[in-house]
């Protein structure tokens, strides 16, 4: 897709957001965002939009993920994500999930491997109805037999099948080896084994963990700040505070090394990772204009360029940044047939040199930093995304008017500062890569035999 017509796309998309929801760009603020404090001490950012009938709350209890789940309990958050919103209080699953469907409420919950949360949308006049369900799955979860069975069976049946993928081989593989030590490397999504040992209780001891000083709230929609902090004390105030855990940074393992798991297939998943950069660091806006050039934005980076569009070697290749509680990670994810993997690999090398030796062309940088600063409007075009941007932004400890400041910091990006980042940053003797295939040429790699934390 050429940059022109992405432009266009961006600017149809700003065109179709509700009005007074943000301000255009010379105004005070971007999303008039409010921060709300409830009689009991609960916070929530707020933004107000009366346009439209619907109320979005989104929430996260930090460090209450599955990170926090032992070895023989792997999955026990994904369960209890999978469980909280199937009865609750009196009402069991099919009649929890009968008054959602009639009131058109969606309720989901959610755990990554650093936190646990969920979201909840409802059009106003049902907001009563759907705050009531809320609290009742927050606060007494009936996990009963028969739903947790019925999940246990999907998550297994899930894993199961994703045997059967050589991307999610790959992604399990590079998560063992990167994080090797920490709880990260863990199967989040649980084991055939620990997932069949899980019990109700378990959940219900897991449940206690969730505290409200835990908590970070994002809400979006039809509701006054006034509304918003009667609410937060009726749906979170009767949770209790719980012990807090303090994070610890953590350095990438396994930096250098080219592990390989075989499979009769005709092309190589090549799956690399290597340390990245932080929300806090100094250079991240530069950092992220170097790789929305390299691999991130698509058609028209230089991966995709050099790789797929002159010689043909890949559907599609990208690079991106993940950021985790306890560490950042870089990813370079790709395919390709199993004779050419050698020649891939090289010309990723060569393009990690590249940035780093010579300077982006001024195009490149011009186009790379207005596609950031006009990609925002179109993350901001619903509830549910003002909502989670909203979360995202108290979950970096980012400052409540840093999107008033985001484009003025991309702006200062110069090619000097991408070159810096890049020295800095980049290194290619630090590629952990996973081969999941039969690529020719990697006599050397280590081989694994088996997939960790599946069976």
């Amino acid at each position: 897709m050429s940059i022109r017509i992405i432009f266009f796309a961006l600017i149809c998309g700003w065109a179709l957001l509700p009005s007074g929801v943000f301000a255009e760009e010379g105004n005070s603020k971007y999303l008039d965002i409010q921060s709300i404090e409830s009689a009991g001490h609960i916070k929530a950012w707020l933004v107000e939009d009366h346009t439209i009938p619907v109320i979005t709350l989104q929430f996260s209890f930090l460090d209450a993920g599955s990170k926090t789940n032992s070895t023989d309990q792997q999955g026990l958050a994904q369960l209890a994500s999978n469980t909280m919103d199937e009865g609750a209080g009196d009402i069991r699953s099919q009649a929890f999930q009968k008054i959602l469907t009639n009131q058109s409420i969606t309720l989901r919950f959610n755990a990554t491997r650093d936190h646990f949360g969920g979201h909840i949308k409802t059009l106003t006049r049902n907001k009563n109805k759907a705050f009531e369900l809320l609290k009742l799955a927050l606060t007494k979860p009936r996990f009963d037999a028969e739903p947790v069975d019925r999940m246990r069976a999907s998550n297994q049946s899930r894993l199961k099948s994703s045997l059967s993928n050589p991307k999610w081989m790959a992604a399990r593989l590079q998560n063992d080896r990167i994080f090797e030590g920490h709880p990260y490397a863990l199967n989040s999504g649980g084991t055939l084994t620990s997932l069949a040992k899980i019990t109700p209780d378990d959940l219900r001891e897991f449940h206690k963990t969730l505290g409200k000083n835990k908590l970070i709230i994002g809400v979006a929609g039809d509701i006054t700040a006034q509304e918003l902090k009667i609410l937060l004390d009726d749906v979170f105030g009767g949770m209790p505070d719980t012990e807090i855990s303090t994070p610890n940074a953590f350095t990438l393992k396994n930096a250098g090394k080219t592990y390989m798991y075989e499979q009769d297939i005709p092309q190589t998943i090549i799956a690399i990772s290597q340390r990245g950069v932080r929300r806090q660091d100094a250079d991240y806006h530069a950092a992220k204009v170097m790789n929305f050039i390299l691999g991130s934005s698509g058609f028209g980076s230089r991966l995709m360029e050099e790789i797929r569009e002159k010689r043909g070697l890949t559907y599609g290749i990208y690079s991106y940044f993940r950021e985790y509680k306890e560490t950042e990670v870089m990813h370079v994810s790709t395919s390709t047939v199993n004779e050419k993997v050698q020649e891939v690999m090289g010309l990723i090398y060569a393009q990690w040199d590249i940035m780093k030796n010579e300077s982006v062309s001024e195009k490149e940088l011009q186009d790379a930093k207005s596609y950031l600063i006009g990609s925002l409007p179109l993350s901001l075009t619903s509830t549910d995304s003002i909502a989670s941007i909203l979360l995202s932004l108290q979950r970096n400890n980012l400052p409540i008017d840093y999107l008033d400041k985001r484009n003025a910091e991309i702006r200062k990006v110069t090619a000097k500062d991408i070159q810096n980042v890049a020295k800095r940053i980049l290194n290619k003797d630090n590629f952990t890569t996973i081969l999941v295939g039969n690529p020719q040429g990697f006599e050397k790699a280590e081989i694994i035999t088996q997939l960790p934390n599946v069976e």
